[in-house]
């Protein structure tokens, strides 16, 4: 693998072969991420020595965000508010 930054582009057909399966020509590196521990998993996939292409498409997911509740809106129609004094 060649790093450049946080851009790890294939060095071998092997390591092309190992990207392309994971549906990419070249991984860029999330910041959360270390990508000389990445660029070892994908050495060992490619190598066959080990390696789990599961594990290794999982750890570079990305974390889903939780979105936040939405406040309760206010009634928003146009109809008047019934009211007990009004009468």
């Amino acid at each position: 693998m060649r790093i450049q930054g946080r851009l790890l582009r294939p060095a071998t057909l092997a390591e092309r072969r190992v990207l392309k399966s994971l549906g990419v020509d070249l991984l860029r590196v999330r910041r959360g991420l270390n990508p000389f521990v990445v660029c070892r998993h994908v050495q060992k996939i490619a190598s066959g020595r080990g390696g789990d292409l599961p594990a290794l498409r999982a750890l570079l997911q990305k974390n889903a965000r939780p979105v936040p509740p939405m406040p309760a809106l206010p009634d928003s129609t146009s109809a008047p508010i019934a009211d007990d004094r009004a009468a």
